[in-house]
């Protein structure tokens, strides 16, 4: 289940053209993933990397997926 509360306003209905909002789901830490299924498919002009580790202490128990999720550039 995702949470998009957040960005529900943004929402446009998939089947309308000239759509200026897309959400497209990926794991931040498969860059070979986001890069051949999303990237190379969507061409975006710009993109933003929102993932990050909601938990601190669970971020300090795993230092190298935090920072391949929230640091690390595809």
């Amino acid at each position: 289940m995702f949470n998009t509360d957040r960005v529900d306003h943004l929402y446009q209905d998939p089947h309308v053209d000239k759509k200026n909002f897309i959400l497209h789901y990926g794991d931040m830490t498969d860059s070979m993933n986001l890069t051949k299924d999303i990237i190379h498919d969507v061409l975006p002009d710009e993109i933003y990397n929102l993932a990050a580790m909601s938990h601190v202490k669970v971020s300090f128990d795993t230092p190298e997926y935090t920072a391949n999720a929230d640091a690390l550039e595809l």
